[in-house]
């Protein structure tokens, strides 16, 4: 059997009604040679039903499962992938239709182990968000035209403030991620920030694409627009703690620790609200696992802003 040249992996979660744009936007593709496999995780909408109306129209493999979350359904595609490379959608997102092509064509000619590109985040009626929030400025591609080593690009992307983690903006080859044992961790929240630092610290050869193919959609049930919980805490910490032993080689060091400060300082700015014993733990974890990631002003701020007490 001839080897696909891309493998998009979709998990789906009740997403029914957005989920048809993503699947056209695969259909369109300028690239023909690719498979799709898409993870029904559980849904309970018409999700299940519409994959089965795309399955004649793509090249797709539908797995259906009960309901374990996006990183266990990732990895089930990961399983099962047998394309030269890997793309990550989401299921309530689109890409260009030369997107894929684009890609492959960069990673072929550069020899990348990955390859990044732009995005623009829009809501439902249409409007552009980037200018109204900045982490919804997915614009970086144009500062790396160049193949570097992953902790080279993530440490300027850090201290330019332009490293997003989203798997859905780049282009893996799946022989990179197979050899560095690359996974989604299962079981948390903010998975693809554990994801993307790993294939950050072991690429070789990163470059970005300064082309906006990846439209991403916010709505009321994205996870950018959900109520900062215990379980963004418990997500932080575990991938803090991940970072921090698989981050170990020399060339990791700096970026490493940025990285693990950048998660600190996410804690300290979206959790002010969050009931004081979970304050502590946060508090507990900065000042005796990541001092070096101590800062007074956001650290009292964080914690003697009133929040649900006991």
């Amino acid at each position: 059997m001839i080897r696909p040249r891309v493998s998009v992996i979709i998990p789906v979660y009740n997403t029914g009604k957005y989920l048809g744009d993503a699947l056209m936007s695969l259909k369109k593709q300028t690239l023909n040679d690719i498979e799709v496999i898409a993870i029904d995780d559980g849904s309970t909408d018409n999700s299940a039903e519409i994959l089965q109306e795309w399955s004649s129209k793509l090249d797709m493999v539908i797995l259906t499962k009960k309901n374990a979350g996006q990183a266990a359904a990732r990895n089930d595609g990961l399983d099962i992938a047998a394309g030269d490379y890997i793309y990550f959608l989401d299921s309530d997102d689109w890409i260009d239709p030369n997107t894929l092509e684009s890609c492959v064509a960069e990673c072929d000619k550069n020899n990348l182990d990955f390859v990044f590109f732009d995005a623009v985040s829009f809501t439902g009626d249409g409007k552009i968000l980037e200018s109204q929030n900045k982490w919804f400025d997915y614009h970086r591609g144009t500062q790396y035209p160049h193949a570097q080593p992953g902790p080279v690009v993530m440490n300027d992307m850090l201290r330019r403030k332009l490293y997003r983690c989203s798997v859905c903006m780049s282009l893996f080859r799946r022989t990179f991620l197979m050899k560095n044992a690359i996974r989604f961790k299962d079981g948390i929240i903010h998975e693809d920030e554990l994801f993307s630092a790993l294939a950050y610290f072991n690429a070789d050869r990163v470059k970005g694409l300064s082309r906006e193919f990846y439209h991403r959609r916010i709505h009321d049930d994205s996870t950018m627009t959900r109520v900062f919980s215990k379980k963004n805490v418990d997500g932080y910490l575990a991938v803090a703690k991940d970072v921090q032993r698989e981050g170990r080689r020399p060339e990791c060091w700096t970026v490493r620790k940025k990285l693990v400060s950048s998660y600190m300082l996410s804690l300290m700015h979206n959790g002010g609200k969050l009931d004081f014993k979970t304050k502590c733990r946060i508090a507990f974890e900065i000042l005796f696992k990541y001092p070096y990631a101590f800062k007074l002003k956001p650290f009292t701020s964080f914690l003697f802003k009133k929040g649900r007490l006991l």
